[in-house]
């Protein structure tokens, strides 16, 4: 999606919108799969030798939870407020932008729910569907704490 500035009039706001193929933006995630394209809608606006885009990029994605692989279908909608620049450009085209505004709006880690419990990592149990009886079996999922040994101290023996 490029913007050819000759077709803008100054201060004359203009709705547009486009689409991206995530495949073709090149920003994968190993827990989140784009179902549809990402579409850019909103309005471009030349001003001042800047042109300012406001709008919205929304998609569709498959999700998969970090801590108990469950998938989950969902629609993402991110607002965003571009300013750019117009010395010695012809043409605006805001894939890079687009690319960073993904990025920043993956979370770290996606959860399925704030209270997900995991799969034991003995039996690979689901543990928010049930019980396992891992725990009971000496297994303790309370994370080990290593304890740093203090030296000891030398002793020195003063001679006179």
């Amino acid at each position: 999606m490029k913007f050819i500035l000759s077709a803008f009039t100054e201060g004359i706001r203009i709705p547009v919108e486009g689409t991206y193929d995530a495949k073709t933006i090149e920003v994968e995630f190993p827990d989140m799969v784009y179902t549809e394209p990402l579409r850019l809608t909103g309005i471009a606006e030349k001003s001042c030798g800047t042109l300012r885009l406001q709008g919205t990029l929304t998609t569709a994605v498959r999700r998969f939870c970090g801590k108990c692989l469950k998938a989950k279908s969902e629609k993402l909608s991110c607002a965003f407020d571009w300013i750019f620049d117009l010395m010695g450009k012809d043409t605006i085209e805001p894939l890079e932008n687009v690319r960073e505004l993904l990025i920043l709006e993956h979370p770290l880690v996606h959860l399925c729910k704030a209270g997900c419990k995991g799969l034991c990592p003995i039996c690979g149990t689901d543990l928010n569907e049930a019980a396992c009886n891992c725990k009971e079996n000496d297994y303790h999922a309370s994370p080990v704490i290593i304890k740093k040994e203090k030296p000891k101290k030398e002793r020195h023996h003063g001679t006179s």
